[in-house]
């Protein structure tokens, strides 16, 4: 098998002339939480606009919600040429058919080249709604997107398991494609751009919704997904049999970690799929990502890069993740995550 393919999105049959990048711009979907531009959406502007110098476009930010109109101003730094802004009471907390309805609405007449997400829980739920009600193509976790000498856009990413890669380039606009931001540098424009605010007359339909949401439930740190959790605990071929799980467990319990594996650990079974920490996984940014047993091939290195403290424990003093931790200890799991737990029991047992 060759490392690089060639493939086209499905869609339809198009010229050359079709191909090339003289779309009307890049445009990025903004996500935000309490008030705030998500980090996310910082990088995401940085990548529109390096892609977009590379393809002579312009940038375009999309930011729908209520109570957010002051927030395309941050993007000022990033060289955001100008931000599509629709608030609306009904859009104060997330439901999918006021998303994707906006977006459409808002996107079509425009005809953006391209539409970028931040990957996260929000756009793997609204990127493949939006790519059907559109009828375009959708490329999930770029790694690159370029043109050729021919001005193709070309789309990068990587396959089984990043042992290859895939090139496509699509046939229809826009497309649509997420990318990891963990992947992304946040890298001001050369020249800062006070962003134009644009508010389109839209029409919003309070029947659109089939969904509403009435409460929300702070989640068990334990139970969260890896991908969103402050504390992570990896475990890998290490970990020897699931029964040792519970050792493991127990130490999650304690700091409230969620617990995730490496690709040995679910291909075995001890952990589940929607667990898998790599680049067939979930990509984390935890606070504290203590990894135990895995040896850090690149593949989950690359998605943990994010992580703002990693602990390893690993009896082979030169594997890549003993190397790439800001802690290490050299040692057997076995013995000391159950010695670590009893201390921190002991630690923050209450007083009287």
């Amino acid at each position: 098998m060759s490392g690089q393919d060639n493939t086209a999105i499905p869609e339809t049959s198009a010229s050359s002339a079709q191909n090339k990048s003289n779309g009307n711009g890049i445009c990025f979907i903004a996500e935000h939480k309490d008030g705030k531009l998500e980090d996310s959406s910082l990088l995401l502007a940085a990548e529109a606009r390096s892609i977009a110098d590379n393809l002579d476009e312009d940038v375009a930010a999309l930011i729908i919600g209520h109570g957010i109109r002051d927030l395309a101003q941050g993007f000022r730094p990033y060289g955001v040429d100008k931000a599509f802004v629709f608030e609306d009471k009904l859009l104060e907390t997330y439901s999918p058919e006021f998303y994707v309805d906006v977006m459409s609405q808002l996107i079509g007449p425009n005809k953006p080249s391209v539409i970028l997400f931040a990957t996260s829980p929000l756009s793997n739920d609204l990127a493949p709604r939006l790519a059907a009600r559109l009828k375009v193509g959708l490329v999930s976790r770029y790694t690159q997107m370029e043109k050729d000498s021919e001005g193709k856009l070309l789309v990068h990413r990587h396959i089984h398991g990043g042992k290859a890669r895939v090139t496509l380039t699509p046939l229809k606009k826009p497309m649509i494609a997420s990318v990891d931001p963990q992947m992304l540098t946040l890298q001001k424009a050369r020249e800062a751009k006070d962003t134009q605010i644009i508010e389109p007359p839209i029409r919003l339909s309070p029947r659109l919704s089939t969904t509403r949401v009435t409460d929300f439930i702070k989640a068990d740190p334990c139970a969260v997904c890896v991908s969103e959790a402050e504390v992570v605990i990896g475990v890998g071929k290490g970990l020897g049999c699931a029964e040792n799980l519970n050792a493991v467990d127990e130490l999650a319990r304690i700091i409230g970690g969620s617990i995730g594996g490496s690709r040995r650990a679910t291909d075995e079974h001890w952990i589940v799929d929607e667990r898998r920490i790599g680049l067939t996984g979930k990509t984390i940014t935890p606070t504290l990502y203590l990894v135990c047993g895995i040896s850090g091939a690149f593949h989950h290195t690359l998605s943990i890069k994010g992580s703002k403290l990693i602990l390893s424990i690993n009896t082979d003093k030169n594997a890549p993740i003993t190397k790439m931790a800001d802690l290490a200890i050299v040692g057997d799991m076995h013995a000391i995550i159950p010695e670590l737990t009893r201390q921190l029991r002991e630690i923050m047992k209450p007083t009287t």
